[in-house]
């Protein structure tokens, strides 16, 4: 179970990097005027799925009952989770769902919130 909990802790470093570097990243293209690329959704869904397969090691660690299971540690990984839908969420209310480079504003923010859910959820671990 060690093994499981060095790489549910690897996992969370790199969900962390992950989501900086889409928000930055997210940014950056804001400022130059583009459109989010498929290219940056493919950071955002690996960003995801490291968050998929954090949870999923979280809730075998929880279970076997070598994972402290506080509430707040478990509220912020299915937070993390919601990446994605979240992102879809608030770009439909704020932009119709459109493509635009308003778009690419929210997925950048969105991913820093992300990045400082994840840093929470680290230090409550």
């Amino acid at each position: 179970m060690e093994s499981l909990q060095f790489l549910h802790g690897l996992l969370s470093r790199a969900l962390l990097l992950f989501t900086v570097i889409a928000g930055v990243y997210g940014l950056v293209e804001y400022f130059r005027k583009q459109v989010v690329t498929p290219s940056y959704w493919g950071v955002i869904v690996v960003g995801n799925l490291a968050a998929v397969g954090q949870g999923a090691l979280g809730l075998i660690l929880a279970l076997s009952g070598q994972q402290p299971a506080q509430w707040v540690h478990i509220l912020y990984g299915v937070v993390a989770l919601l990446w994605i839908p979240i992102v879809n969420f608030i770009n439909h209310l704020a932009n119709n769902s459109e493509h635009n480079r308003r778009e690419t504003l929210i997925v950048a923010l969105l991913s820093l919130f992300e990045a400082g859910i994840v840093l929470r959820a680290i230090t409550t671990a």
